[in-house]
C-alpha cells in the first residue's frame, strides 16, 4: 500500500500499536495487516460475532448488527470485522477477543517416540578429494565433481544451476577438496521406482559437520516447527505460534470462502509464511546461521492447510465430489514461496488421502506406528475436522468428521481457546449443589475452552442438572436460570470474571457439544461397522493433537465422545504430525513409509455411507440412546 494511501492511524489498545490505515477498511483488515489477532471464527462474515472490539476515541462506520445490543453498541462495542476507519481511532481489544498465543509457546507432554531404525535421511554429505586440473587433465569442473561422487556410487546426478554458477570458485579456493550436498528425490507415485540423486550444493569441506533440517507441523490454529541435526539425527525442542490464518477464520471452510475473494489467496498463504518465518527467526536465536545449512524441510498439515502454504486454490475441497487439486506433492523450494531460507533448501510436503484426510493425519499414523502392529486401533485426531483412522498392520479405513468448532471453543456464548482465562477444570457436588472451577494461569475466568466444557457438560449431567436429551433440568440447582437464548448454568458471575460478564453454559452450547461429539462417535461405529467389527474389538485407542493434552478420558467417555473401554486403553501422544514429519527427516525409509501407508488407507465419506446419518441421529444424547454402548 503506497504512502498516499496513509491519511491516519488507528491505535490497539492494550498493547498501544499504532498502524497506518485508509477509510474504509475494516478494523479487522487494519489489525491483520499489523499481525494483531482478533478472534474472527467466521473469517470476518459478522456472522459469529466473536471480534468485538470497544471503540474509545474517534469514529468508525458500524451498525449494532445481530450481535451487539443498543446498550452495548451506545457503550463503545463494535464489530472489528464490520466496522470501517473513518479517521484517526482508538479501538481497546478484550481478553475475550484476543488471539491469545501463550498456549503455544510450550509442547504439550506426550508418549512421543522418535527413534528411527536407520539414520539414511533424505539429504547426505559427501567429503570430495580430487586431484586440481593441469594440461594432461583438463576435464571440466562438473565431470570431475560427478566423477568423485561415482566413487561413493551416485550415478547420474541432477545439478542445480546454482550450484554449477559457484562451482569454479569453491573448487578452486579449497583446493578441490569440498564437500558436497545431494537430496535424494524420492518418488512420488511409483514407489517401486528408487530415489535419484540432485547435488544441492559444493561448499568448504572444513565447515562443521552439522547439517539441518526443518519438520514443521501447520495446524489451522497453530504452526509448529522442530530443528533436526541430520547428520546425527539429534532432534531440538519444537516452538510453536498461532497460525496467523487464523484472523481470516478459525475453520478450513472458512479460509476456503476466504481464499476466494480477491486477492485472498495470496493474502492467506502470506500469512502462514509469515508465522514460519517467525518460527525461523526464533530458532536463529539459538541456532545462530543455521539456515546456511538448512536442506530440508517436511511439512504436515491437513488437506486445506497444505493448499494454501503454496498458494494453489481449495475451492474444489469443499465442492462435491470434494477432489483436492493435489494429494502427493512433488519437492519445492521454499524461498520461492517466501520462506526465508537459502536458495539450496527442498520442501517436501506430507501426502493427503482425501479433501478432508490429509498429511496431518499420514504424518500421525507414520508416528503412532499404527501400520506395523497388530492391535485393531483406534486413531483420533479431536478437532473443527475431526479425522478417524481405524486399523492395523493389515488394513487402515479414514474418515473425517465435521466436528464444528465446539473443541476449540466455537459455537459457545463463552467460548475460547485454551489460553489464560480459560475454565478448564470443573466439580459439581450434588448434594450442597455448588460448584468448583480452575482457570488456565490460575486467574478470573474469561469463558470455557474445548476440555472445559466436556468437563462441565460431564459434571453437571452426573449431577442431575442436565439430562440426557440435554437440557437443564429446572430448579436442580439455583445457578440454573433463565437467560437470552434460554436457560442457563451460571459458572461465574460478572463481579468474579475478568471480562466484567456473567460466565455462563446455555443450552445452545450443550446442543453443539452433542452434536460435535455425536459427528466423532458415529464416525468411530461407521468405520468399525464397515469392517465388520464392534466398538468393544477395539484393543487401543491413540488420541492426537493439542486437545488430547487437557482431555479428562472418563469425563470424555460420560458424554458419548469416546468410547466405553478401559482407560489403560487409551494413550495421548501429541503432536503426532510433528511426530511424523521429524521421522521422515531422519529417514529415507520413514519418508517411503509415508508414501505407503497413504496408499493403504481407504476412505470413506461419511455423509454418503449408508447407516451414518442414522448413528449420528442416534449419538445426540447424553452419552447415546443405546445405553448399552456406555455399560448403562
Amino acid at each position: 500500500m503506497s504512502s498516499e494511501d496513509h491519511s491516519f492511524e488507528i491505535t490497539f489498545l492494550p498493547d498501544n500499536v499504532k498502524v497506518k490505515a485508509k477509510t474504509g477498511e475494516t478494523i479487522l483488515e487494519i489489525a491483520n495487516r499489523a499481525h494483531i489477532h482478533i478472534n474472527a471464527s467466521c473469517g470476518g462474515e459478522g456472522v459469529c460475532g466473536r471480534c468485538q472490539v470497544e471503540l474509545r476515541e474517534g469514529e468508525v462506520s458500524a451498525s449494532p448488527g445481530l450481535y451487539l445490543t443498543e446498550e452495548d453498541f451506545a457503550q463503545g462495542s463494535r464489530l472489528a470485522c464490520r466496522a470501517k476507519a473513518m479517521g484517526p481511532a482508538t479501538l481497546f481489544i478484550p481478553i475475550e477477543s484476543r488471539a491469545d498465543a501463550s498456549s503455544f509457546k510450550k509442547a504439550a507432554k506426550a508418549e512421543e517416540n522418535l527413534t528411527v531404525e536407520e539414520r539414511d535421511p533424505l539429504v547426505l554429505q559427501y567429503d570430495l578429494e580430487m586431484t586440481p586440473p593441469d594440461a594432461t587433465d583438463n576435464i571440466s569442473d562438473l565431470d570431475r565433481v560427478t566423477q568423485a561422487l561415482s566413487q561413493h556410487d551416485l550415478q547420474d546426478l541432477d545439478i542445480e544451476l546454482g550450484v554449477m554458477k559457484k562451482m569454479p570458485q569453491v573448487l578452486r579456493d579449497e583446493g578441490f577438496k569440498v564437500r558436497a550436498s545431494v537430496f535424494f528425490e524420492p518418488p512420488i507415485s511409483d514407489l517401486s521406482r528408487p530415489p535419484y540423486g540432485r547435488l544441492l550444493t559444493v561448499s568448504k569441506s572444513t565447515l562443521e559437520a552439522t547439517y539441518y533440517g526443518l519438520a514443521v507441523d501447520i495446524g489451522t490454529t497453530s504452526v509448529w516447527a522442530r530443528l533436526v541435526d541430520l547428520a546425527t539425527s539429534e532432534p531440538f525442542p519444537p516452538v510453536g505460534d498461532l497460525n496467523a490464518q487464523i484472523s481470516f477464520g478459525e475453520d478450513v471452510i472458512s479460509r476456503i470462502v476466504y481464499a476466494n475473494k480477491g486477492d485472498g489467496l495470496n493474502k492467506l498463504q502470506s500469512q502462514v509464511i509469515g508465522t514460519i518465518n517467525g518460527l525461523l527467526k526464533r530458532l536463529e536465536d539459538t541456532y545462530p546461521n543455521f539456515r546456511d545449512r538448512l536442506f530440508l524441510i517436511t511439512t504436515a498439515g491437513n488437506t486445506t492447510m497444505s493448499h494454501l502454504l503454496v498458494a494453489v486454490d481449495p475451492k474444489n475441497i469443499r465442492l462435491a465430489p470434494y477432489v483436492p487439486p493435489v494429494t502427493a506433492w512433488p519437492s519445492i523450494r521454499p524461498s520461492f514461496l517466501g520462506l526465508d531460507v537459502q536458495s539450496h533448501t527442498v520442501m517436501k510436503i506430507f501426502p493427503s488421502v482425501s479433501s478432508y484426510v490429509g498429511g496431518d493425519i499420514v504424518s500421525g499414523v507414520l508416528a503412532a506406528g499404527l501400520y506395523k502392529r497388530p492391535e485393531l486401533t483406534l486413531f483420533i485426531d479431536v478437532g473443527t475436522n475431526g479425522e478417524i483412522v481405524i486399523g492395523n498392520q493389515d488394513w487402515m479405513t479414514c474418515a473425517a468428521c465435521s466436528a464444528g468448532p465446539a473443541f476449540e471453543g466455537g459455537g459457545v456464548k463463552c467460548g475460547m481457546r485454551a489460553a489464560p482465562g480459560a475454565i478448564e477444570e470443573f466439580q459439581y457436588e450434588p448434594e450442597s449443589k455448588i460448584h468448583h472451577l480452575s482457570v488456565i494461569g490460575r486467574g478470573q475466568p474469561v469463558g470455557i475452552c474445548g476440555s472445559g466444557l466436556i468437563n462441565i457438560v460431564a459434571e453437571l449431567f452426573r449431577g442431575g442438572v442436565i439430562s440426557k436429551q440435554g437440557k437443564y433440568i429446572e430448579n436442580s440447582c439455583p445457578q440454573v436460570r433463565a437467560g437470552e437464548d434460554g436457560l442457563e448454568y451460571l459458572l461465574s458471575p460478572a463481579s468474579q470474571s475478568a471480562g466484567n460478564k456473567d460466565v455462563v453454559l446455555t443450552e445452545i452450547d450443550i446442543e453443539n457439544l452433542i452434536r460435535a461429539k455425536g459427528a466423532m462417535f458415529s464416525g468411530y461405529q461407521t468405520l468399525v461397522e464397515a469392517v465388520g467389527l464392534t466398538m468393544g474389538d477395539l484393543e487401543r485407542v491413540i488420541i492426537a493433537g493439542g486437545f488430547g493434552s487437557s482431555l479428562n478420558l472418563e469425563n470424555a467417555i460420560a458424554i458419548g465422545l469416546l468410547p466405553h473401554l478401559p482407560l489403560e486403553k487409551f494413550t495421548y501422544i501429541g503432536n503426532s504430525s510433528l511426530t511424523g514429519a521429524t521421522l521422515a527427516l531422519m529417514s529415507r525409509s520413514q519418508w517411503s513409509l509415508a508414501q505407503d501407508i497413504r496408499g493403504k488407507m481407504t476412505n470413506f465419506e461419511l455423509s454418503e455411507t449408508p447407516g451414518y446419518m442414522d448413528k449420528y441421529m442416534a449419538s445426540q444424547f447424553l452419552p447415546h440412546t443405546d445405553g448399552s454402548l456406555f455399560g448403562l
